[in-house]
């Protein structure tokens, strides 16, 4: 894994910025060209990347006032429309990639500063507009799914997306022939953490997932099958909702799935985050539009 962290630039004073975040993940990683093409066209917003060839994903941490974000995703998602095709063979039959069921695959939106979540789900809506104009299907949730406010998990689940090897949903939405299905979402920031645990045996693992979620600061966690250095695992996806807090943060998280897992002779041999602590963002924010 690398990260590259750019400058954020405005001519705004940061008090009169009304600023979101949002967490874009898109599935490619290994070719070069494309990436440099979504760095460039975002470099001016990117907070942080985090550039994964292993599992050929990205995770962008985009900021920026609402037309900025719903614009970045908009072009972000034409280079991906006009360079990558999720139904080519060479990713349909890689065992490595991460799960799955679009391209532009998960759109989360978050109130950074001067908004509310009210205005994170108006930006996510436009920005699932956007993508439906471009025949690319789209699953809301959060406050962007105004009829039942679903959770990513519970849109998860009623696709595909834990299924390896199925780019598609189970057969509600009919995915775009190049970029499949894209989720989209208003919620507050959270950081992902995820572990990546010595066996492939996830029915050892699930009775430990309620141990975790049992965890102060409601932390979520989602146990699935993945391949990590060539051999099979169980990877422990986890959100965290106060990732600065002594019994939120990482580490704490990490210690106690070392713990539950250690009696059934497993341990975590590798860990890592997507996206920076909320207050990170911001701060960096500040200090940089001062500059």
């Amino acid at each position: 894994h690398y990260y590259i962290t750019n400058n954020l630039s405005s001519q705004i004073s940061p008090m009169n910025q009304r600023l979101l975040v949002c967490c874009l993940n898109i599935q490619e990683a290994r070719n070069t060209e494309v990436i440099s093409k979504v760095l460039n066209i975002c470099s001016k917003h990117l907070v942080k990347s985090f550039v994964d060839p292993l599992f050929n994903r990205s995770n962008l941490t985009l900021c920026g006032q609402r037309d900025e974000i719903i614009g970045l995703v908009d072009q972000i998602t034409d280079i991906a429309l006009e360079d990558i095709d999720v139904n080519s063979p060479d990713r349909v039959l890689d065992t490595t990639m991460h799960h799955h069921i679009g391209i532009i695959d998960n759109i989360p939106v978050h109130p950074l500063h001067n908004t509310t979540l009210d205005d994170a789900a108006e930006a996510a809506i436009s920005i699932s507009d956007n993508l439906l104009s471009k025949n690319i299907p789209t699953l809301l949730y959060g406050s962007a799914d105004k009829e039942q406010g679903k959770s990513l998990v519970q849109v998860r689940k009623s696709t595909s997306f834990f299924e390896r090897g199925q780019t598609k949903d189970k057969g509600t939405v009919v995915g775009h022939p190049k970029l499949g299905t894209s989720v989209v979402g208003a919620i507050p920031y959270v950081m992902s953490f995820n572990m990546v645990i010595n066996t492939d045996d996830i029915e050892r693992i699930l009775p430990l997932i309620p141990d975790i979620r049992s965890m102060k600061h409601g932390i979520l966690a989602m146990p699935y099958r993945n391949v990590f250095e060539g051999e099979d695992v169980v990877e422990i996806a986890c959100n965290l909702n106060q990732p600065g807090s002594f019994q939120g943060c990482s580490n704490a998280v990490l210690k106690k799935v070392n713990g539950l897992v250690a009696p059934l002779n497993f341990s975590v041999i590798h860990s890592y985050s997507t996206n920076p602590p909320f207050q990170t963002i911001l701060q960096s924010y500040l200090r940089l539009i001062g500059n």
